[in-house]
């Protein structure tokens, strides 16, 4: 999962579809494809473009930012899961008959803050990379002098919004599951994988730097 790079071109179009697929379905759902669907419109047009927004992102992270490869085992558990995602955001939101208020406009602040988190920490470290003097070496700057894991952290920060959009606390669901797999799987694999390629290096940054959340874990 972590250290080889090329372009893995199938997978990454298999997963991309995957979520294009699911932000499509949404999107039927929400424009009222079934009668199931309650909400007003302001939260369905705001559930929908959370959903396109996050699929023009992760188009961006898979295709620019990451070169990392990517194997098809990977590709199909990402494709359920944020099939899953798109999913239920769009039924538990679009079945909410609630007016939008103060916690759905949190929401969107916590999405935009998370998607800058997540998408920022990468360009940051993709810039830096560039520099032929820092080829080789660990990325501690930018965001990531607050968290060894900024990008994910902004993943669960941006999902705990979009949960708040739909008005349904069973929503939360999804970034709690999201937090606990960064930090029991992802997490350890790529520090890991890090301690081993950059030796003293990590282990100086481990030992001064949050894991996930910034200043407290």
């Amino acid at each position: 999962m972590y250290g080889g790079y090329d372009a893995s071109t199938g997978p990454k179009i298999l997963v991309t579809t995957c979520n294009a697929l699911a932000v499509a379905a949404a999107g039927w759902f929400l424009s009222g494809g079934t009668d199931a669907v309650d909400a007003e419109p302001l939260r369905r047009g705001l559930l929908f473009a959370l959903s396109a927004i996050y699929l023009l992102r992760f188009v961006a992270t898979t295709f620019v930012m990451l070169k990392r490869s990517m194997e098809w085992s990977e590709a199909a558990t990402v494709g359920v899961w944020v099939v899953v995602i798109h999913g239920t955001m769009a039924y538990l939101g679009g079945t909410n008959s609630a007016s939008v208020g103060v916690v759905t406009w949190l929401g969107i602040l916590l999405y935009l803050v998370g998607s800058y988190l997540n998408t920022g920490s990468e360009y940051q470290r993709k810039v830096w990379k560039r520099a032929p003097e820092h080829k080789g070496k660990l990325y501690t700057e930018g965001l990531f002098k607050y968290s060894m894991h900024i990008n994910y952290f902004g993943d669960v920060v941006l999902f705990t919004g979009f949960a708040l959009v739909t008005g349904s606390l069973w929503a939360l669901v999804i970034p709690v599951i999201m937090a606990c797999m960064f930090s029991f799987m992802n997490i350890p694999m790529l520090d890991k994988y890090l301690a081993e390629r950059y030796g003293t290096a990590f282990d100086e940054y481990a030992k001064k730097t949050a894991k996930l959340v910034p200043f407290v874990y």
